[in-house]
């Protein structure tokens, strides 16, 4: 071979390597510029944006917190922590591994106001021309403010009768935002539970709540909606450890022996009370049907309620002739406190005050009908963050 053709074989190789070294250049600034931009969103509050970096199937793994799988159970670990104040987010000792034309791996120390740490494996790929984060692992190593990452309540909220869980979700969003814990449960016969009213009792209600309870590792801010104010009354009697605080919300709030069908006796200008009847074989309670708007929800859009309508229930009688077992020993030592609703046309609100006066911490008030789950959500959940905050 000539000495020429080697030159020319030098050349060519300097050429690709060089070609190469362009490339991999290319992809691992427009990465750097990708992190730089979620940094961004981070530190300005876009919670949205810092979400939407992620693919739809990406997984986090943020040490001592655990795993998240997938987008929307990354951003509800975001959101609430971003919101709760941590910002001022720095990558130091950046370092990037290109390992194809479209995937590359960020490895970095962090630090913010609230801790410091390492990422070990951000995984950037690039979709459809954008780069996204597919895998995020890191560990926190110092935290300069426990208190603002760790201060977070467990809200057990206990729908209303007729109802479900699902009564919740607008305000159980805001309480998410927050950086807390939230349980909607279906009660038996309510929701996605199929239990046969014939068959259900107090009992039955109790133990759902009281099976939850024994699961959590610190007491619950414990919420009852209506007639579920006697059910939180009883659980919190026999799980009085596990409950930090008792929230009715225009709930019965009854002593010992007291039932619902006592505490209705002699009601007047009660919608609901007016149309309430029990089925023909008296396994159910039902509200004449054309007037369940008008108690329950008045202040709401028709289009509205007629789409939660589906979802509404016949209600279990039993549990409405359940008479109230408490002591002051165990429920009465857990703090309570009270929202009433000014506007309610099923328990009207001089029944409501009659129920709580002098039973409370506080008492808090909702210029709403009997269900501002629905039609004052957020300053529902507004009320009941201000709860966790009471001492």
């Amino acid at each position: 071979m000539t000495k020429t053709n080697y030159s020319l074989i030098a050349i060519a190789i300097f050429s690709i390597f060089n070609m190469g070294c362009s490339n991999a250049q290319k992809i691992e600034k427009e990465v750097l510029e990708a992190s730089k931009n979620w940094i961004a969103n981070f530190n300005n509050g876009n919670t949205t944006e810092v979400s939407n970096a992620y693919t739809e199937d990406a997984i986090m793994v943020a040490k001592p917190f655990g795993s998240f799988e997938g987008r929307e159970a990354i951003s509800e670990f975001w959101t609430p922590f971003i919101k709760s104040g941590a910002s001022n987010l720095k990558y130091t000792n950046t370092r990037v591994k290109v390992l194809n034309p479209t995937k590359a791996i960020i490895s970095s120390d962090w630090s913010m106001n609230v801790g410091e740490g390492i990422i070990t494996n951000e995984t950037w790929v690039k979709i459809n021309g954008t780069w996204k984060l597919q895998h995020d692992h890191f560990e926190v190593k110092k935290q300069f403010n426990k208190n603002n990452m760790d201060k977070k309540e467990t809200y057990v909220l206990v729908h209303a009768a007729w109802l479900g869980g699902w009564q919740w979700e607008n305000v159980s969003k805001t309480l998410k935002e927050n950086g807390h814990k939230v349980l909607t449960p279906d009660l038996p016969g309510h929701g996605s539970d199929k239990t046969a009213p014939e068959n259900i009792t107090m009992d039955d209600y109790v133990k759902t709540l009281t099976d939850i309870l024994d699961k959590q590792d610190a007491p619950v801010i414990l919420v009852g909606h209506s007639f579920n104010g006697i059910t939180i009354s009883r659980v919190a009697e026999l799980r009085p450890n596990k409950v930090k605080k008792l929230v009715y919300l225009t709930a019965f709030l009854l002593p010992s022996e007291g039932s619902f069908f006592k505490a209705v006796q002699g009601v007047q200008n009660s919608i609901a009370v007016e149309n309430f009847h029990l089925s023909d074989d008296n396994t159910c309670a039902v509200i004449t049907e054309n007037e369940i708007q008008n108690a329950f929800a008045h202040d709401i859009p028709k289009e509205a309620f007629d789409k939660a309508k589906p979802y509404i229930v016949a209600e279990p009688a039993k549990p409405l002739m359940y008479e109230l077992q408490i002591s002051d020993e165990n429920f009465g030592k857990i703090p309570k406190y009270y929202i009433e609703c000014t506007e309610d046309k099923a328990i009207p609100i001089e029944v409501q005050r009659a129920m709580y006066k002098g039973k409370t911490e506080k008492s808090y008030s909702l210029n709403s009908s009997h269900t501002p789950n629905f039609s004052q959500p957020e300053n529902l959940a507004d009320i009941l963050l201000e709860i966790s905050n009471e001492k």
